[in-house]
């Protein structure tokens, strides 16, 4: 009778016998390998009949790869002689080499995640070094100052606000700590203004251009992997891979559904409040000082520039093919359609403007009508109305022959041919 492992995969001992008796007994300790599945990815110990020993998971021991030469007992030092082997157990293939090297350190992913094991680590007896520093900061005062004035319910969502700035400032302030350095890797301003853009991002719209205003003016920025400043995006990576999130995605739904719950309590028979419930959140438990936000020296803030908000336009894309005769009965009229570099910007608005299948609500939400060929922007127009045919719809416009966009890549580049969206230039 076949037995399966939990899950209903066949288990390891099972399906492959000869290669479950080749499992290192003694460095495997501790790991139940009667019940390993066939297909697990934990990495184990083996030991060939010569007496090499290495590392794999038993889904790479039973595939059958090109290095094996078609032998799938094969052991990785007698057989792959052009191989990179690191600490870690992950390897490297190199063909151009006749030689079998084992390393002492571990592959470069692995020793970032080690690198971010140790900086999570640390992230708890960071805290009190970035309550320290938003206790001290004007950047933090004035933020704070200035959404006291425009965020109606700002002090209900604030426990959240200020959770998250001691949650990526003691990520910061643990990095040096792990790496032996006496101070953070970014300035203050930028690692402060890179958590004030993504709170701006979490709150009502009505209120986020005038607390820009509040943004010093080189805020970095978190991307979904990306710390700002000098760290690489494998360092990122590795903090997600092990549980830490660099946006904090469920931040936006937590101040979304207190505001309202605010709203809701307007209407209540007592008005009153719940405390803000921050137990499930990957925080890490931090003492609430008395808050001074007086303290820090105005003198800093003097030569203090507002972070400006980019250029935002809603825009539409076509992607132009190279010219070729109009199908018959073109409803424009026109004799020829597509790019060609010697044509007017008026002759290639008229090639471009149509007959489009776009929504007729993108076309009213848009500005500006980008044509582009080979990833380039070819020409801009304005938008000024449309017309409906049977086969789509034509756009109204002029062109702008001066527009900044004009023989920059595209930058709603998708792989269809018609795009929709929002570009910051």
């Amino acid at each position: 009778m076949n037995r399966r492992h939990k899950g209903g995969s066949m288990r390891f001992k099972d399906e492959h016998p000869d290669l479950f008796r080749q499992l290192h007994r003694t460095r495997n300790a501790g790991v139940e390998l009667d019940s390993i599945s066939a297909s697990s990815h934990e990495m184990l110990w083996w030991r060939c009949p010569v007496g090499h020993e290495w590392r794999e998971t038993p889904l790479q021991r039973r595939s059958h790869a090109t290095w094996k030469k078609g032998d799938l007992h094969a052991c990785l030092y007698c057989v792959a002689t052009g191989c990179l082997v690191y600490s870690c157990g992950h390897r490297r293939f190199r063909r151009s080499e006749s030689t079998f090297r084992v390393l002492a350190h571990p592959c470069d992913k692995c020793e970032s995640t080690e690198h971010a094991q140790l900086i999570l680590d640390a992230l708890d007896d960071s805290a009190a070094a970035a309550v320290r520093l938003l206790d001290e900061s004007p950047f933090y005062a004035q933020f704070c100052g200035k959404a006291a004035e425009e965020v109606e319910w700002w002090d209900e969502i604030f426990p959240l606000v200020e959770a998250y700035f001691v949650r990526m400032v003691s990520v910061y302030a643990a990095i040096p700590t792990v790496e032996h350095r006496p101070t953070l890797s970014e300035p203050t301003s930028s690692l402060l203004g890179a958590c004030m853009l993504r709170i701006l991002d979490a709150l009502p719209q009505d209120c986020r251009e005038e607390m820009h205003s509040a943004v010093p003016e080189d805020a970095g920025h978190f991307h979904s992997t990306y710390l700002p400043g000098r760290h690489t995006a494998e360092l990122g990576w590795a903090l997600k891979k092990l549980g830490f999130d660099i946006l904090d995605t469920p931040l936006q739904d937590d101040i979304e559904r207190r505001v309202q719950f605010c709203e809701q309590q307007r209407f209540s028979a007592t008005g009153e409040l719940p405390p803000v419930n921050l137990a499930g959140r990957h925080y890490p438990a931090y003492i609430h000082l008395p808050r001074d936000r007086e303290r820090g020296a105005l003198s800093k803030l003097q030569g203090f520039r507002p972070k400006q908000l980019p250029p935002r336009t809603t825009a539409l894309r076509v992607r132009l093919d190279e010219s070729s005769p109009a199908d018959t009965g073109d409803p424009l009229g026109r004799t020829h359609v597509g790019y060609s570099p010697d044509l007017t910007p008026q002759e290639l608005w008229e090639r471009g403007r149509g007959v489009w299948k776009f929504r007729a609500d993108h076309v009213a939400a848009s500005t500006i009508v980008l044509m582009v060929h080979d990833k380039t922007v070819v020409l801009v127009a304005s938008i000024t109305g449309l017309t409906l045919h049977r086969g789509g719809l034509a756009i109204l416009g002029e062109p702008l022959t001066d527009h900044p966009l004009i023989g920059k890549p595209d930058p709603l580049h998708t792989p269809n041919p018609l795009a929709y969206g929002v570009i910051n230039f």
